[in-house]
C-alpha cells in the first residue's frame, strides 16, 4: 500500500504543469477576443463573427499548451529590464538579432513574447493569403491570446509576481482574482482603432510592450497599499497565487486592490481589444484583402 501511494504521488507530480498558468484569467481572454471580433468591420468581420464562439473558446488554448510544452511558456512574457535601460530601449525587432546579441538560453528565461506575436501575425497573414480559413480561425485566436498577454503589465517585467518587492502573489491577484470579481464592469471598447501599416507591425508591438511596462510600478504600489494590515497567514495565502482558495482571499483586500488598480486593468484590456482588431485587419490588408468564405 505504501509503494502504491508513492507511485500515485509520483504520477500526480509528473502531471502537474511545469509552468504556472499565468495570463489574464480565462474570462478576460474570452472577453477580449470576443469584443475584438465584434469590432472588426468588412468581410473579414463577417467571417470572424461566423466563428466568434470558436475564436472565443480557442483564446485560452495557448495557456493550456503551457502545461504540456517546455517551449511554450516564454511565448507569453518578456522581462524588459534585461533589454536596456530604460527597460526595452535596446530590444532588437529581429529575433535573429536578439539571439545573436543575448543568446537563446537567456531569451528562453527572459521571454520571447514580441517575436512570437510577430511570427503569429505573419502566419495569420500567410494563411489568409493562401485561403486556409480554418487555420485563420486558429491563428486569430492564438494572436488574441498573445496580444492580451502583452497588455498585462506583469508579463513585461522580471518582477512578474512581486517576488522582488514584497508583493508575492500579485500576478494572479491582479489579473485573475480581482478581474474575475469585477469582470461585469468591463465593457466593450469603443473605436477608433489604431492604424498599423506595412513594416509598422513590429514597431507597434514593441511600443505596446513598453506601454504595458509603465504600469508595473502602479500595480505594485496599489497591491502594497491593499495589503496593509494583513496578517502573516493571509500574506502566505496571497503568495500562493493561482493556487490560492478564492473563497479564502479577503474581500477587503480585493476591494482595495481594485480601487487602486481596477482602471489599469480595464484600460489595458480595452487597448488589447482594439489593437487585436487592428492586427487582424493588418494581416488581412497585407494578404490583399482576400474574400473569406461565407
Amino acid at each position: 500500500m505504501v509503494l502504491r501511494n508513492i507511485l500515485l504521488v509520483a504520477v500526480l507530480w509528473a502531471c502537474l504543469p511545469t509552468t504556472p498558468a499565468w495570463g489574464w484569467g480565462e474570462e478576460a481572454h474570452r472577453l477580449i477576443s470576443g469584443y475584438a471580433v465584434d469590432l472588426t468591420r468588412g468581410s473579414l468581420g463577417e467571417f470572424l463573427r461566423l466563428h466568434r464562439q470558436r475564436i472565443v473558446d480557442l483564446s485560452i488554448d495557448a495557456d493550456q499548451r503551457r502545461n504540456h510544452s517546455q517551449t511554450e511558456g516564454p511565448n507569453h512574457y518578456i522581462d524588459l529590464e534585461y533589454y536596456g535601460n530604460p527597460p526595452g530601449s535596446e530590444i532588437p525587432f529581429s529575433r535573429q538579432e536578439a539571439v545573436a546579441q543575448y543568446g537563446e538560453d537567456n531569451m528562453a528565461k527572459w521571454g520571447v513574447l514580441p517575436w512570437n506575436m510577430i511570427d503569429v501575425a505573419l502566419a495569420l497573414r500567410d494563411a489568409m493569403g493562401a485561403g486556409e480559413w480554418d487555420q485563420v480561425v486558429v491563428l486569430a485566436a492564438d494572436l488574441g491570446h498573445y496580444v492580451a498577454d502583452s497588455h498585462q503589465p506583469l508579463h513585461t517585467t522580471a518582477n512578474y509576481n512581486g517576488q522582488l518587492s514584497g508583493n508575492k502573489g500579485v500576478h494572479s491577484m491582479f489579473e485573475t482574482f480581482m478581474v474575475n470579481r469585477y469582470i461585469n464592469q468591463f465593457h466593450r471598447p469603443i473605436p477608433p482603432l489604431p492604424v498599423i501599416g506595412g513594416n509598422g507591425m513590429p514597431d507597434s508591438i514593441f511600443i505596446w510592450l513598453v506601454d504595458s511596462f509603465r504600469e508595473v510600478e502602479r500595480i505594485l504600489v496599489g497591491d502594497t497599499w491593499a495589503r496593509e494590515g494583513l496578517n502573516s497567514q493571509t500574506e502566505a495565502l496571497l503568495a500562493q497565487g493561482d493556487q490560492a482558495d478564492p473563497k479564502a482571499i479577503p474581500k477587503s483586500y480585493l476591494e482595495r486592490l481594485y480601487l487602486q488598480t481596477g482602471l489599469i486593468a480595464w484600460r489595458r484590456m480595452s487597448k488589447a481589444t482594439v489593437r487585436l482588431t487592428a492586427l487582424w485587419l493588418w494581416a488581412w490588408n497585407e494578404a490583399g484583402q482576400p474574400l473569406p468564405p461565407r
